[in-house]
């Protein structure tokens, strides 16, 4: 896999904690990894899942070895109680052991101040605009409705800390918990949640500042802004 996407939230959720996780889950079912749960459906092995829920930090993980129609029900029952980490993975098997895809969440803060939805892919030409756009449609729909605190799309680049954070070596709990004040990073795509978007001027704002291009706004007030390169080295089409 070699693309990342991430999206923290904090309490400020509308629907509550478990509902945009399900929803995040769900979409990323849908849309990231159709062509993953089609496979697996026709059989054969060679696209396997399975999922996981962790209740609380010091619970055992309840496992889902496969996750067909009946196994996703009770994995989206467990989401929905908001647990404190849950993933959903994709695998092949031919020859060796190869992982398609995943979608996890976990909370990153005590309490469940904060916490964090995320997703793995592979885009075979990272160049191609049409590949770049399902990946932006994702996580727009995956953010349907929700404020999160941040949110990027990465290539090759699966570190928890961004690289705003890296270059002004801030504390990455520092930086979580004052992100609906300052900008946690420059990513290919980058989310910003609605008060941060509205203090520096929304959306037109952010475009005629320099780095990004293509920022819009949508849900309340988030808006979502590209680099004004694709990938590293990627001219924009």
């Amino acid at each position: 896999m070699n693309v990342y996407i991430e999206a923290l939230f904090d309490t400020e959720v509308p629907n509550g904690q478990g509902a945009s996780l399900v929803h995040w889950f769900r979409t990323a079912r849908a849309r990231l990894f159709a062509d993953l749960v089609e496979a697996e459906a026709k059989g054969g092995g060679e696209v396997v899942s399975e999922a996981q829920v962790v209740p609380h930090i010091d619970d055992s993980p309840h496992d889902f070895p496969h996750v067909g129609v009946e196994e996703w029900g009770q994995f989206e029952e467990g989401l929905a109680a908001f647990p404190w980490a849950a993933a959903l993975l994709f695998f092949s098997y031919r020859g060796e052991l190869s992982e398609l895809g995943r979608a996890r969440s976990l909370h990153v803060l005590r309490g469940a101040a904060i916490w964090r939805a995320s997703a793995g892919v592979t885009v075979s030409c990272p160049d191609d605009a049409a590949s770049c756009a399902v990946l932006v449609d994702f996580l727009r729909k995956a953010l349907d409705g929700s404020n999160p605190t941040f949110g990027r799309i990465e290539l090759d680049n699966f570190d928890e800390l961004t690289n705003l954070d890296a270059v002004l070596r801030r504390k990455k709990r520092t930086s979580l918990r004052e992100s609906r004040r300052f900008l946690r990073g420059y990513s290919w795509a980058t989310v910003c949640p609605a008060e941060l978007s509205a203090r520096l001027g929304g959306a037109a704002a952010l475009e005629s500042a320099g780095p990004f291009t293509g920022c819009s706004r949508f849900g309340r007030g988030v808006c979502c802004c590209r680099l004004r390169t694709l990938w590293p080295g990627t001219p924009t089409r």
